[in-house]
């Protein structure tokens, strides 16, 4: 089939590149160039840069979905189909424009997370099951019609990273499964989404990162794994940032103590009392510092039981 493929992140590379095995890319719409780095230097999306290397073209990046020329220049590409993966939102001028429609992956089993950030919250709401979704693109964010679905459990320690990396290349396996079903006409029916089972997955922010003590220890330890690389997680000792950056939800009673205390210290660990359950604090990164082993930020720590963390 003849694809326009539109995406930014690196996310979508290995649908990419199993696409160009069987398929004709005929054009790729991503991003623009953004400032990145010390020097704020232009920066193409992954997606660009993975496009330049193939040498493939067009390559497109509005800065505008919704400019009034950009609908003819894609329907000039004479596309069966397009294909999102990790983009912005479309609207009907655009998706409506190819015969087969257009079709997205998802990192959910939607109608379960909608939104920008399925891989987090899945994590960090302390999920044992995951997938992705391949799904008609309509109006509203992800509530098209569901061509298929693949599973795939999370590990109790699996952080998004490594979550992200494996549903990768799930959803690539899914589309080309899906693309199959669609050129052969194999597709008989699509599904529609029960609505009323929807939840939402809104972008992660900076004021997240901030761990609160009351929660449960399990919850604090699936917010740890689920916001790495962004926002992290942290807390305040002595009116310094101290980073959270691993640490193991060990026990399910309360020792008493207020949450936030430091409950016992030893040589490469610390324990603090949660709302209810007791995190043990294993990597840190203080303030200013690079990240370290709890061995290594107590050699030069007077951290001490009935110390509090804010």
């Amino acid at each position: 089939m003849r694809i326009v493929f539109m995406g930014s992140a690196d996310f979508g590379i290995p649908a990419l590149e199993c696409l160009l095995t069987k398929h004709s890319i005929v054009g790729i719409v991503s991003t623009p160039a953004k400032p990145k780095g010390r020097g704020l230097k232009l920066a193409d999306s992954p997606i660009t840069c993975f496009a330049k290397q193939k040498g493939l073209e067009p390559i497109i990046t509005p800065q505008n979905l919704k400019s009034p020329e950009l609908p003819s220049i894609l329907a000039d590409l004479r596309a069966d189909i397009f294909v999102v993966v990790a983009f912005r939102i479309l609207p009907r001028s655009i998706f409506s424009i190819p015969p087969l429609g257009t079709v997205n992956i998802h990192a959910s089993l939607l109608p379960e997370f909608r939104g920008p950030a399925p891989i987090q919250r899945a994590i960090e709401a302390g999920r044992t099951e995951t997938g992705v979704t391949i799904f008609r693109i309509e109006e509203g964010v992800d509530t098209g019609e569901i061509i298929l679905q693949k599973k795939t459990p999370i590990g109790p320690e699996e952080t998004t990273p490594e979550l992200y990396n494996r549903l990768s290349l799930l959803g690539a396996d899914a589309l080309m499964e899906a693309l199959d079903m669609l050129s052969e006409g194999k597709l008989v029916t699509t599904v529609p989404q029960d609505h009323s089972l929807a939840s939402k997955a809104p972008k992660l922010s900076k004021e997240e990162a901030l761990i609160h003590w009351q929660l449960s220890s399990d919850q604090i330890f699936n917010k740890i794994r689920a916001f790495k690389p962004f926002p992290g997680t942290f807390s305040m000792l002595d009116g310094k940032r101290l980073g959270i950056e691993w640490a193991k939800s060990i026990d399910s009673h309360s020792s008493g103590a207020k949450p936030g205390s430091v409950v016992s210290v030893s040589r490469d660990f610390f324990d603090v009392q949660c709302g209810s359950g007791i995190l043990r604090i294993l990597t840190v990164k203080p303030e200013g510092r690079k990240i370290m082993s709890v061995h290594d930020f107590l050699l030069s720590s007077n951290l001490k039981e009935g110390d509090i963390l804010l």
